[in-house]
């Protein structure tokens, strides 16, 4: 069975799909979840990163929380958690390695499940660091979006917004600095088992070059080419997925601007791509005028399927349909007001 995780403006919803139909919890009520990831060697230990309330973990399947965030003296310094990942592959004394990214940006991994935590402060001494801006809040910057390889266990990619791509091959040790022609504001970065050495990006650089919406890298990031073909009309991508079985069939959520994606009152869209063609606009089915950007995911196991939500809930689209069918869910009318944070989906 499938189990859906719901970042909203005030809690954490769990859905759980059950043969009579969809039941589900709230958690972290007061907090602001930002991104979530689930320990790949136990379902029921939650890693949860907030606006400004820390890093979280639940062994109980979100029943209960823990801070971990600061613990010991080995701490996370800042309490707004911006980015986290698990590394499936790289295991110390049996833990899976944990990644926590921050703002301002500062990038952490722990080895005993959160007990306590390394900064790689290698980051800090890079050349593009004087750049990085958020425009927002042009005074900060933040970690947004962590990825690990499915081809060496000490690599790391990670995004900063705004202002840089950077990667090391050695589990930090040492950083390579935005390779030419990298994207600079990349808000979702994915890697494919089926395409082991490859990076996909949806990035905001599409509104100072509407060439620079999507791009792909065949060799870890050291290498771009920009794929964007399409997304004219919604230049300023953000959320991106891609078929658990097929690499080449992605859907990116975009809008045309930066005020559009991050608002509630206007009208983000949902394009796909197959193989060599152009995006193609899928948004039949889902809210007509607006909603907030689609957050977007796989299905696990049904292959070509995926699922969009936004406040108005969550949509799925079946393998080989054209058209996004709403869940049936009790839809609180209180989330049609908020802007959803982040959405995860495990297989049971």
């Amino acid at each position: 069975m499938k189990k859906f995780f719901l970042g909203m403006e005030n809690e954490l919803l769990i859905i759980k799909k059950a043969p009579e139909g969809y039941a589900y919890f709230s958690c972290l009520e007061g907090k602001h979840p930002t991104c979530i990831v689930v320990d790949p060697q136990n379902e029921n230990v939650i890693y949860c990163g907030t606006d400004k309330d820390g890093l979280l973990k639940s062994e109980d399947g979100g029943k209960s929380w823990e801070n971990i965030g600061n613990k010991t003296s080995l701490e996370i310094e800042s309490k707004t958690i911006t980015a986290l990942a698990i590394n499936p592959f790289k295991k110390i004394n049996g833990n899976s390695v944990i990644y926590v990214g921050t703002e301002p940006s500062m990038l952490y991994y722990s080895n005993d499940k959160g007990e306590t935590w390394q900064e790689f402060t290698g980051i800090q001494s890079l050349p593009s660091k004087k750049s990085w801006s958020f425009p927002p809040r042009p005074t900060t910057h933040h970690v947004r979006f962590i990825t690990t390889s499915y081809s060496n266990e000490d690599y790391l990619g990670v995004a900063i917004e705004a202002g840089a791509f950077i990667y090391t091959t050695n589990q930090g040790e040492t950083w390579n600095d935005r390779p030419e022609d990298s994207p600079i504001d990349i808000h979702t970065l994915l890697t494919h088992p089926k395409s082991p050495k490859k990076l996909y990006a949806a990035c905001g650089d599409g509104i100072y070059n509407k060439a620079h919406s999507y791009a792909e890298s065949n060799d870890e990031g050291q290498s771009w080419q920009y794929k964007s073909s399409g997304l004219e009309n919604h230049p300023y991508a953000y959320h991106l997925a891609i078929s658990s079985n097929d690499p080449s069939d992605q859907i990116i959520s975009a809008a045309k601007s930066p005020s559009a994606a991050h608002s509630i009152y206007k009208y983000s869209a949902v394009y796909r791509k197959q193989g060599e063609a152009s995006w193609v606009d899928i948004s039949e089915g889902l809210p007509e005028n607006h909603s907030s950007n689609h957050h977007l995911a796989a299905d696990p196991t049904d292959f070509g399927a995926f699922y969009a939500m936004n406040n108005y809930g969550i949509y799925h689209l079946a393998s080989g349909a054209s058209k996004w069918e709403k869940l049936e869910l009790d839809w609180q009318e209180k989330y049609v007001n908020q802007r959803p944070s982040c959405f995860l989906i495990e297989e049971d």
